[in-house]
């Protein structure tokens, strides 16, 4: 097994973790914005940049998708490495200036703002990092958004710009996002969920008990055709919402609990 010295730690990792996998292992923080475990990985916002000590010089790599083959000394603290994190964190404040989520993280890295102007509102907030494209399509299986438009007018979009007829409304997308760009909207009156800003929508199913909304009907289609479950059981328990399913289960076990106990004191 590889060994990798963070900032003067030693870890043992498997041959081809990365050297994020070896940060975590030894305790050492690193930030990350478009790394997720559930999708492939791609390095795309930069953030986790790092220093690779190769003897005679060192090189920036992402810690998120750097392979470990062999031993190696990383430097996650060194001045290079912060002034090139907190740089890119300067960039992606300046694309998404009202992201709690982002202002969050660059307080905890130390950034205060962000010396570059802001972008035009129709660009503001998607720091590009391709998450929701990624677990559309790798984890749905629906590929209702892609990356669309080149450069400064690069953006996340579906098909034409238009609501998607492939969209589910599951919103894993919003899910993943880690700037709170995508919202999940509920549209009681309508008994329809939206994924702005795609402006997609779809049907929801409603609580046959108490009337709250569950999840969207191709959800539920989707779950049947993975699910090996009895089909039947599984549309009776969506047609209630988690919470008065529970109440049903707590109902049931109590009835059950005291047929035990019926049956118990007629056997007595």
């Amino acid at each position: 097994m590889p060994t990798v010295t963070i900032d003067g730690c030693k870890v043992e990792v498997d041959r081809d973790a990365t050297v994020l996998d070896a940060a975590k292992k030894a305790g050492v923080w690193i930030p990350t914005l478009c790394y997720h475990s559930s999708v492939s990985i791609t390095g795309a916002c930069r953030i986790c940049m790092v220093e690779l000590d190769r003897g005679d010089w060192r090189q920036l790599i992402t810690a998120c998708n750097y392979p470990v083959r062999q031993d190696i000394v990383v430097y996650v603290s060194s001045e290079r490495a912060r002034k090139a994190r907190c740089g890119i964190m300067e960039l992606l404040l300046a694309r998404s200036p009202e992201s709690e989520e982002l202002k969050a993280l660059a307080e905890q890295m130390g950034v205060k703002g962000t010396p570059y102007p802001t972008v035009t509102e129709s660009q503001r907030n998607c720091i590009l990092c391709g998450l929701c494209v990624q677990v559309c399509e790798e984890i749905i299986g629906q590929a209702a958004i892609s990356f669309a438009g080149r450069g400064v007018d690069k953006t996340v979009a579906s098909p034409f710009r238009q609501a998607s007829e492939d969209c589910i409304g599951c919103g894993a997308c919003a899910a993943v996002c880690p700037v709170g760009t995508i919202k999940v909207r509920v549209h009681k009156d309508e008994r329809e969920v939206e994924i702005s800003p795609f402006k997609s929508r779809a049907k929801l199913l409603v609580c046959k008990n108490c009337g709250a909304p569950t999840v969207s009907i191709e959800v539920a289609e989707q779950a049947l055709s993975r699910l090996d479950i009895d089909i039947e059981e599984f549309r009776q328990l969506m047609q209630f919402c988690p919470k008065c399913r529970r109440s049903q289960a707590a109902a049931c076990l109590k009835s059950a609990v005291f047929d035990k106990k019926k049956n118990e004191c007629a056997a007595g």
